[in-house]
């Protein structure tokens, strides 16, 4: 297939949804957009309308869910509202496009097998291991019919972490092509570092959940404090575990040490990272973390556990990888970011911001993703027309 496509995202957008997967389908689309092709997004907590995505605006279409009827009442509410939803538009589209191998993407494929659509569909898992995406497909009963109808109508599943797909793997999800585009983020001019502070200023971007370790990391830095060593960390954020947080942090002695930042404007938080010496993300599971990539290319060293994703492509030339879940060698890992010299720490920020130029640029990642798509949907069309004739 050859020209622009025409793109069905089913994803939730900022600013109604302020997480990493929402972003990122953010800077997809508008990459997208940018190189001529036909999107619009379709999500359950975005309105009817149009969405103003940086330099591109795309229309939106509300799918209408029911809360409170519980998870069946709700997954059963969504499912008539995307069927009502591609009753009206699917016919405009050359492509699926879901972030996330959950509601969406399982609707689309029930609703492929009972022929109300045929659409071929990409998706995207968000998640490696812990709370991910596989988890949340076992947790539904009955949930192998539900792999055997993923397998029969997914065409092609995007993996950003590697260890994705070993999950699908343990899943039971074979059938459908498998793709390995990262995340990707736009580049800014390099931020110009030339010093490091003496009391080392780290800082952690992101939601305040247990996914994230923070609850591993206080403790941590306690153990790091009373060696000796000193330091600064901002968490710039907001989220569940704000306030317990916050109380784990009196109780350890580390008021003024921390800063709770609270949300900050991604423009604000750019300006906390070019200010900060190392970012810290001590998470329990993640997928391709946008907060390390937007900490690498400011030209931070990065301290990170060993999740399966943006960990694959760091190594000690641009920080620390340490086992998620682990308190010894967090502590370890820690006591090393702390000792390093001006020097290295510079180095390895540098090399960081290499790296997110070498790999992770948005343009780069939207022309691959595209590129995915249009092979998708071509192969779909040719399959279709042998089907018909």
């Amino acid at each position: 297939m050859s020209g622009p496509l025409r793109i069905l995202v089913v994803a939730n957008l900022p600013p109604w949804v302020l997480g990493g997967a929402e972003n990122q389908v953010a800077r997809l689309v508008e990459a997208w957009v940018g190189l001529g092709h036909h999107v619009e997004v379709a999500g359950h907590r975005i309105p009817d309308g149009e969405a103003r995505l940086g330099s591109a605006t795309v229309r939106t279409h509300r799918i209408a869910v029911i809360d409170r009827l519980g998870r069946a009442g709700r997954a059963a509410s969504y499912f008539v509202s995307l069927a009502r939803l591609f009753g009206r538009i699917g016919v405009g589209f050359d492509i699926i496009y879901t972030r996330g191998l959950g509601d969406a993407a399982i609707s689309i494929c029930m609703l492929k097998a009972v022929g109300r659509i045929r659409l071929p569909l990409v998706a995207c898992p968000i998640n490696a291991r812990g709370a991910g995406d596989a988890a949340f497909i076992r947790s539904i009963p009955g949930w192998r019919r539900i792999v055997a109808v993923i397998n029969r109508h997914c065409n092609a599943i995007n993996l950003i972490a590697p260890a994705i797909a070993d999950d699908l793997v343990e899943l039971g999800v074979v059938t459908p092509r498998l793709a390995h585009i990262p995340n990707g983020i736009s580049l800014a001019l390099p931020v110009a570092r030339v010093a490091v502070a003496p009391v080392r200023r780290l800082v952690w971007t992101g939601r305040l959940s247990t996914q994230k370790g923070l609850d591993l990391l206080l403790p941590a830095l306690a153990r790091v404090a009373a060696s000796g060593r000193d330091f600064r960390l901002e968490l710039v954020g907001d989220g569940p575990e704000a306030e317990a947080l916050a109380g784990r942090c009196r109780q350890l002695g580390l008021d003024g040490r921390l800063v709770f930042a609270g949300p900050l404007p991604r423009d604000e938080i750019r300006g906390r990272l070019a200010a900060a010496d190392a970012f810290v993300l001590p998470s329990r599971y993640e997928g391709m973390s946008n907060a390390a990539l937007e900490a690498m290319e400011t030209g931070l060293p990065l301290l990170l556990t060993r999740c399966g994703g943006i960990d694959a492509y760091v190594d000690e030339s641009i920080g620390w990888v340490c086992a998620p879940e682990d308190p010894e060698t967090l502590f370890a890992a820690l006591c090393q970011l702390l000792d390093a010299t001006d020097t290295e720490l510079l180095a390895k920020g540098r090399r960081a911001r290499e790296l997110v130029e070498r790999e992770f640029e948005i343009g780069a990642v939207a022309r691959r993703n595209a590129e995915l798509l249009a092979e998708v949907a071509a192969a779909a069309r040719v399959a279709s027309d042998c089907g018909d004739s």
